[in-house]
């Protein structure tokens, strides 16, 4: 489902990625698209092709639970008619933020994950020390009817020792500066979906707003 590049709601993140850098969307994706999508998270699980997330990466990942506790599958183009929907869209929201912010991005990496009731993910930053292509980063979630007591919110430490925590509610938005904001997942009391990606870009090209 591409949308126009100047659609009001992608330029609504644009401004927000421009000033402080993070921006949250109360409605993004349509309840229908949210649902399949949702529904595809749980039968790549039920068909056990979610697996444990690991820390680091190349030969250098390690599954560490007391890190995090998430299962992941990565989301390719073909898979399903829903993650290419949202592949579609999220290529749309690629060309604004490059054509408004000039940030050289040429592809989103993206994975389904689901945490388990009590699973958490600690404090970190997007960003690899030794590869800064991730550069914005955005997550969709899945979850239907999310009640504030069910926990479970992205954690985003914001300038000053302030912190900003996002409830995790079907059809919301999350995104950010993948290098400037350290944030965590808190646990919940029931099963967390979500679907996060890193738009990256090559590897050494300047950054305009950081």
């Amino acid at each position: 489902m591409p949308i126009s590049p100047a659609h009001s709601l992608l330029l609504s993140i644009v401004d927000d990625l421009a000033g402080p850098g993070w921006s949250q969307q109360s409605i993004f994706l349509p309840p229908a698209l949210t649902a399949e999508l949702a529904a595809e998270c749980r039968a790549r699980a039920d068909a056990g092709e979610l697996t444990p997330a690991a820390i680091g990466r190349g030969g250098r990942q390690l599954v560490q639970d007391s890190v995090r506790g998430d299962y992941t599958a990565w989301l390719e183009p073909g898979q399903c008619a829903p993650g290419d929907a949202w592949l579609a869209l999220m290529d749309s929201l690629r060309q604004t933020l490059n054509r408004e912010l000039f940030l050289g991005l040429e592809e989103l990496e993206c994975h389904f994950a689901l945490y388990p009731p009590g699973a958490f993910y600690r404090r970190h930053f997007d960003r690899f020390r030794d590869d800064d292509s991730r550069t914005v980063t955005v997550v969709l979630y899945l979850n239907e009817d999310w009640q504030p007591d069910e926990g479970g919110e992205l954690r985003l430490y914001l300038p000053g020792g302030r912190a900003h925590d996002m409830m995790p509610q079907g059809g919301s938005l999350a995104c950010f500066m993948s290098a400037s904001f350290p944030h965590e997942v808190l646990p919940a009391t029931r099963e967390r979906l979500s679907l996060t990606g890193w738009f990256r870009r090559r590897a050494g090209n300047p950054l305009e707003i950081l």
